[in-house]
């Protein structure tokens, strides 16, 4: 029988599946990959007459770069490690250079941070505090909701990842979505999962080694401007901004998803049942419990005995494992991904090479200019500019480490050229603000991540992601003209 057409289909008035999806799948990959080299001979070539050679090389590779990262024909470890060899290999930078993100703490921060998370794994003690939250407010309306967007921030405090937050959180909603009856594509499992993209989104607001992006910040920080910022520092300047936007974060949801009969019975006791499945809090959780809270008083303490964050993180890791103590597998401990610390090591190195090859001078003489003195003479007006600048920057650079290279130096070099432009508080709005990404999937991992299970769409996005970054400037800016003012950052 021929296959190039169907009697019956055509007498359903069902067209033929149509082959225009193979194609562009097919066209796609090569598309991004001109796309990306266009982008690095318009810098090259470009601006032969107004660019040296290493600075235009540098920024030509990096803008290459950001558009592979933006629409992934590879995965963005593969097109990290490009960094790793184009830039050397051009002569623009030396390899010493180029590998010297991969010696700053921060990598092993986030070392120490994984490996905290597998040793809290290999415990019940995440579960325990779960179920408690939920077990306090899953008989209030909206207590669920409220539950899910508390979780991640009480985990922030010793999982230092948001990836490692989120894949913790995903199977106990689950578990309450299967408790209450609910099934992808109900409005009610839109909100918690939603849920779970916000509170892990915001979660890294306060805690200095909660989000990659944070650790990347402060790095720029003390590359570009040359001033430390501490646990303290980081914990001071936001946490009054983290503590506004948990509720604001539960009433955007709450009010997009509007769901009738929303106290779900019985969920209380159901939950006392799985606490109790758990059984009385082991001697393991309790070790466990005292090393976190440890680690996070020698954090808070940095400014007396001046060990940077990575020193406590890597002292708590190893306690875990330590015999006597033994709260878990060193050998699982180990098992460490390492896409996101050839991502964060890349990220860095580019950071660096960006600031000693001078194309950070170049942006700040090219965007010297009246409306952006005019824009930068007022600090609480230039706090809204770089707020709402780096929104826009994130919508297409999607990666939060991305976001952050891309913005950072653009700020600082917007604030090289204007006396009244607070270059450390800018610098610390913009790696802030690239926490904020609500509007698209791709902007964030938890948001990735969630999409994946196929209980939301990116349509699911749009409403409650267009109000929290309204929410998100607009508190972005009453901090700038209040707290951060009152501090004697502006």
């Amino acid at each position: 029988m021929s296959t190039l057409s169907n009697p019956q289909t055509e007498r359903e008035g069902v067209s033929p599946k149509p082959h225009h999806k193979g194609l562009w799948l097919t066209l796609k990959k090569p598309l991004w990959f001109a796309l990306s080299a266009l982008a690095f001979v318009l810098i090259y070539f470009g601006l032969q007459d107004y660019m040296e050679y290493a600075p235009r090389v540098t920024l030509a590779i990096t803008l290459a770069v950001i558009v592979l990262w933006v629409l992934e024909p590879i995965p963005f470890s593969m097109t990290a490690v490009l960094v790793l060899f184009l830039l050397p290999i051009s002569g623009a930078v030396s390899t010493d250079l180029i590998l010297s993100g991969f010696a700053s703490p921060a990598i092993f921060l986030i070392v120490a941070g994984m490996m905290i998370a597998s040793a809290v794994e290999q415990t019940s003690l995440g579960k325990r505090l779960a179920y408690q939250l939920l077990y306090w407010l899953g008989d209030k309306k909206g207590g669920v909701l409220a539950g899910i967007i508390l979780i991640p921030q009480v985990m922030a405090f010793f999982i230092p990842a948001a990836a490692v937050r989120t894949a913790m959180l995903l199977p106990i909603v689950f578990s309450i979505a299967s408790i209450l009856g609910i099934k992808s594509g109900d409005v009610m499992g839109k909100k918690l999962m939603m849920g779970v993209v916000v509170s892990c989104g915001i979660s890294g607001v306060a805690i200095l080694p909660a989000a990659i992006g944070n650790v990347i910040t402060v790095d720029l920080i003390n590359t570009y401007l040359h001033q430390h910022v501490t646990y303290v520092d980081w914990l001071i300047l936001a946490f009054p901004m983290w503590l506004i936007l948990i509720p604001v974060s539960w009433w955007v949801l709450h009010r997009c998803f509007p769901v009738k009969d929303e106290i779900p019975g019985g969920l209380k006791v159901k939950m006392k049942a799985m606490i109790g499945e758990l059984g009385p809090i082991t001697r393991e959780e309790k070790r466990l419990l005292a090393i976190l809270v440890a680690v996070c008083i020698m954090w808070a303490l940095e400014g007396i005995h001046g060990w940077p964050p990575v020193i406590p993180a890597l002292i708590g890791a190893v306690l875990m494992a330590w015999p006597g103590i033994k709260i878990a597998d060193w050998d699982k401990i180990l098992d460490v991904k390492f896409a996101p610390l050839i991502m964060l090591g890349v990220t860095l190195s580019l950071g660096r090479a960006l600031y000693e090859t001078g194309v950070t001078d170049y942006l700040s003489r090219w965007m010297e200019n009246d409306l952006t003195l005019y824009l930068f003479s007022n600090p609480a007006l230039a706090v809204l500019t770089v707020a709402v600048l780096t929104q826009l920057i994130h919508k297409v650079t999607s990666n939060v480490s991305t976001a952050v290279i891309a913005t950072v130096p653009v700020v600082v070099a917007l604030s090289a050229h204007s006396p009244n432009a607070p270059a450390l508080l800018l610098s610390f709005v913009a790696g802030l603000t690239c926490l904020f990404g609500f509007i698209l999937v791709v902007e964030t991992i938890p948001g990735v991540m969630v999409h994946g299970t196929g209980w939301v769409t990116q349509q699911d996005y749009f409403k409650p992601g267009f109000w929290l970054t309204l929410a998100t400037t607009a508190v972005t800016y009453l901090m700038a003209v209040t707290w951060w003012s009152w501090l004697g950052y502006l």
